[in-house]
């Protein structure tokens, strides 16, 4: 798994070398790992590459960006060895994506942007592939079950988001972002409200790395508030009954928010701590973490 997202980057790095005007490659980990777990969102790895569109008013406004990722996700269930399906408090799932997305920035305080993923659920996502040869090869760990896992199916999303910042002093600003997902994996509306202290004066702390390209450090604390009206991650498809263990999703999710980010000329080092809530109500433990490292290069 590891070398397989390494060759993508590098791709990408090689593409964005190649070409004119603003561009960028991102290399953003999710783990539970850090803190000796291993369940519910377990993992997420995502390459992103992007450019500033506008080349010709890059120091002016509007401005607007252009962005690829492809990610993969992948949930487990507390108990990732049993075949007893009563033992289990989480669906096996996986999650590959295509997503494109542009960003209009109307000044260095409003933005708002729109995104469409592709991707597939199931045997397609390569989750239980990855995440086996993973344990086997890094962690030394036997082969995790994937019993009753959710199937094989194409999904489609569209999504809506709008941030903005609010300075409060030289150093202190109020970060708020909505979002919106219509579509077959996710249907969600939701916020986040955090404080950014520091000399960044990027909109949001996490998302574009383009927003700030000049030397600057930032410290966040903040809070995501989120409904899920459907979640095929938990409670499988809106058409269909094909899925052998699904569970009945908490629609309302809160997650806490901690971390920092570091800026120069060239690249973006950004870490966030995150504690979220159950996703459905058979889980034993009432929050999980999981931390996200990221790595972003300018060019």
């Amino acid at each position: 798994m590891k070398h397989t997202f390494l060759s993508l980057l590098t791709c990408a790095l090689l593409f964005a070398e190649g070409s004119f005007g603003q561009r960028y490659v991102n290399l953003s980990v999710d783990n539970d790992l850090y803190f000796d777990l291993d369940r519910y969102y377990s993992s997420g790895i995502f390459v992103s590459f992007g450019k500033l569109k506008s080349i010709d008013q890059k120091e002016f406004f509007p401005k607007k960006f252009t962005h690829w990722t492809l990610g993969q996700e992948i949930y487990t269930p507390k108990n990732r060895y049993t075949r007893n399906i009563r033992d289990l408090d989480y669906p096996y799932g996986g999650w590959l994506f295509l997503e494109r997305s542009f960003e209009w920035y109307k000044s260095t305080l409003s933005a708002w942007g729109l995104s469409l993923k592709i991707g597939m659920t199931g045997k397609a996502s390569l989750a239980p592939y990855f995440q086996n040869l993973y344990h086997d090869k890094v962690l030394g760990l036997r082969d995790v079950a994937w019993v009753k896992a959710l199937p094989q199916r194409f999904h489609l999303n569209f999504n809506t988001l709008k941030k903005r910042r609010w300075p409060l002093g030289e150093r202190l600003a109020l970060l708020s972002e909505f979002f919106g997902n219509l579509g077959t994996q996710r249907i969600a509306a939701g916020g986040r409200l955090g404080v950014l202290w520091g000399t960044s004066e990027a909109l949001g702390f996490l998302g574009n790395p383009l927003e700030m390209q000049s030397k600057g450090y930032g410290f966040y604390m903040g809070t995501l508030q989120a409904y899920r009206f459907h979640d095929y991650m938990i409670s499988g498809s809106l058409f269909d009954n094909d899925a052998p263990f699904v569970l009945t999703d908490i629609p309302y999710k809160n997650s806490l928010e901690l971390g920092f980010a570091y800026h120069t000329e060239k690249w973006r080092f950004l870490t966030l701590w995150n504690s979220i809530s159950r996703d459905n109500r058979l889980q034993l433990n009432p929050r999980h973490y999981y931390l996200n490292i990221s790595v972003g290069r300018f060019f």
